[in-house]
């Protein structure tokens, strides 16, 4: 059915029309011309900003040919919203459809494969273990597209929008790193404040902190939280959508504000935190949970070291298991740390809070502008605004 309400200009057009999916490929087995390759988990998600790539010639399966210029579309669970505007010649993933366009231009193109419609039709996907987007059910819907002259324009203030993304992401990435240096220095006692000139204690965690079982008999508590690797704790059904927690909750573990709490199986991925923002919480039976002794150690200095080059350290040589690498208390107990006084502990910690503060700013202006572009491109790709 034709759309009478196109806006001045613009016309309809079946997807197959718009744009064609490239066939070439390229087989490391026979072609020893080095490409760079770049494979699902090089891109980004949502911002398609590319975080690296591999060496076609260590490869074994066939892959995608691309040309700089090119489109790049992740159709393996298109849900992660995996895009890229190759800068360059190389090869990709047989999970990455390698786009053209046919009455739109590339610069267009990459911005249209973002819309809000071309998002929803390649989620109505085959395959339910592993959905990939459809492209012989894709390929007949219909969209609208603008002239020429107005894509040019389209991709050109969109493009701006992806700069100003670009650059913040670039800023925190920086700043991440910065704070690390920062961090390795003042946990070692490397770099000092000149008001402390005290020696540090050399103690083992066993010192510091100690395991609590306490379990939630009768079902008292029912906030359920997991630690996650880059939120901390944080509501179990809300992040992962769906409940996954027991009906009896009376094996689960306390946590009170203040305890750390981690996954013995995850703490290799940074699955370990401090509870901060509720004042008591219950987790998964197989998590380790232990208090602090506040007389020795201050709770933020602490929770500085376990991010520290030091902690994960010990994490690979202390971990046991084969397949997975298992952290118990008993293990992590014998860690060694250098304490310094409560006072020069408590001024630590509030440097690398303040450093702390300015990331999650430039995380608050990222998300700001990342939906700034999406409302701003979902009123330019459909005509709403006109340039």
């Amino acid at each position: 059915m034709k759309n009478t309400h196109l806006p001045t200009g613009w016309q309809e057009a079946k997807l197959r029309d718009i744009l064609f999916i490239s066939s070439k490929k390229y087989d490391p087995q026979k072609n020893k011309t080095n490409y760079k390759c770049i494979e699902l988990e090089h891109i980004e998600s949502d911002t398609g900003i590319l975080k690296g790539y591999i060496n076609s010639n260590d490869q074994l399966s066939i892959k995608n040919i691309f040309e700089n210029g090119d489109i790049l579309y992740g159709k393996l669970r298109p849900y992660l919203r995996k895009f890229h505007n190759a800068k360059f010649n190389g090869v990709c993933s047989s999970e990455i459809w390698v786009l053209k366009g046919k009455k739109v231009i590339n610069e267009f193109l990459y911005y249209f494969i973002q819309s809000y419609k071309f998002d929803h039709i390649a989620n109505i996907s085959c395959g339910t273990k592993m959905p990939r987007a459809d492209w012989s059910y894709m390929s007949e819907i219909n969209f609208i597209i603008p002239p020429l002259e107005e894509q040019k324009r389209i991709a050109e203030v969109l493009s701006l929008c992806d700069e100003v993304i670009e650059n913040l992401t670039e800023l925190i990435e920086k700043k991440e790193q910065y704070k690390k240096g920062v961090m390795q220095r003042l946990l070692s006692g490397e770099v000092r404040f000149k008001e402390f000139t005290d020696e540090w204690k050399n103690t083992t965690l066993n010192e510091v902190i100690k395991e609590k079982t306490v379990k939630n008999k009768n079902n008292k508590i029912n906030l359920v939280l997991s630690v996650t690797n880059k939120d901390g704790f944080v509501i179990q059904n809300e992040f992962f959508g769906k409940t996954i927690a027991s009906k009896d909750l009376s094996n689960y573990k306390i946590v009170d504000k203040w305890d750390f709490a981690y996954n013995p199986a995850r703490v290799n991925v940074g699955s370990i935190s401090m509870l901060e923002n509720f004042d008591v919480c219950i987790v998964s039976p197989m998590y380790v949970v232990f208090s602090i002794n506040h007389e020795i150690i201050y709770k933020y200095f602490l929770k500085y070291w376990i991010q520290s080059h030091n902690f994960n350290g010990y994490i690979k040589s202390l971990s046991a298991g084969s397949v997975r690498s298992i952290l118990s208390f008993d293990a992590m107990s014998t860690m060694k740390i250098k304490v310094p006084s409560l006072e020069e502990q408590k001024k630590i910690a509030g440097l690398l809070s303040v450093i702390d503060e300015e990331i999650e700013n430039l995380k608050k202006q990222l998300e700001l502008r990342k939906q700034q572009k999406k409302g701003l491109m979902q009123k330019l790709l459909t005509g709403e605004v006109r340039i």
